[in-house]
């Protein structure tokens, strides 16, 4: 199977970069990266032998990697979910199920409930939940946009590849980071924080089929994950990883989807709260 990576144009100047591999024989997963991140986090996802029956299509969200919007796109996370569907459309494909991390979760959740006869399952890899999770949106959003253009963005920047000098996941990240533009990482962040003003609890405990996954280095430390235990949610535990999972141990990452995709294709996972 070969991996592809293609630009697909949409209405109103919206490009779509992303990578695709495409099967004949599985359904599809769809994965969507996070705050300053790309569709790259996802690369070892093509390679994996865990995934090797499904289609998999890891887009950029718009003004992230290679994807770009109109100068007046909003950047709310209904507005990136809105987009995606569309792409998703254009794609020809239908149902499939939806692994997220980070930011993308909140992204991930407004296309559940936009159409969630679509969603056959959701995997959220230590998406934003609680005001606790967000210790990088919250960061770029706590001053001025003019303030993050003018110093912060470049702090930020700063303070990413001095971490990255001895973990090579937030090295990472410090280069696609600091590829995205200050409109983009400063209304991203602020739209974030908006979702705040709902239960995203709730609103996670609400959909068919979902599960939360924690790096192993983060197990006690994030509120969320004693609320969702609480309610006998399925929150699942990737060894030796922190929050960047997908690079750090992605063999036991996708082996793990893989296990719960399963599990609900044949019915063990009925999970749905009322």
């Amino acid at each position: 199977m070969i991996t592809t990576a293609a630009t697909v144009s949409l209405h109103k100047n919206f490009t779509i970069a992303c990578l695709k591999r495409e099967s004949e024989s599985g359904s599809t997963i769809v994965f969507l990266h996070g705050f300053g991140s790309s569709k790259e986090h996802f690369r070892y996802a093509f390679s994996s032998p865990s995934l090797d029956p499904f289609t998999l299509i890891a887009p950029d969200l718009i003004g992230f990697g290679q994807s770009r919007g109109p100068d007046d796109f909003g950047y709310s996370m209904i507005d990136q979910a809105s987009i995606i569907l569309e792409f998703l459309d254009h794609a020809g494909i239908g149902d499939f199920h939806l692994c997220a991390h980070s930011m993308g979760g909140l992204v991930g959740m407004h296309i559940a409930e936009l159409e969630p006869q679509r969603v056959l399952s959701f995997v959220d890899l230590e998406g934003n939940l609680t005001r606790e999770d967000y210790f990088f949106t919250g960061k770029v959003a706590s001053g001025t946009f003019e303030e993050f253009e003018a110093r912060g963005k470049q702090k930020f920047e700063k303070e990413l590849r001095e971490a990255g000098t001895h973990d090579p996941a937030m090295s990472e990240y410090a280069d696609t980071f600091s590829s995205v533009s200050a409109a983009a990482l400063y209304k991203s962040a602020c739209h974030a924080l908006d979702e705040l003003s709902t239960p995203l609890i709730v609103k996670l405990l609400r959909i068919k089929n979902a599960c939360y996954i924690y790096g192993d280095k983060n197990i006690g430390i994030y509120p969320g994950e004693k609320l969702l235990l609480a309610a006998g949610f399925p929150v699942f535990y990737i060894e030796h990883s922190g929050h960047a999972m997908a690079v750090e141990n992605p063999g036991h990452l996708y082996s793990l989807i893989r296990n719960f995709i399963d599990r609900c294709s044949s019915h063990e996972v009925p999970w749905i709260c009322a």
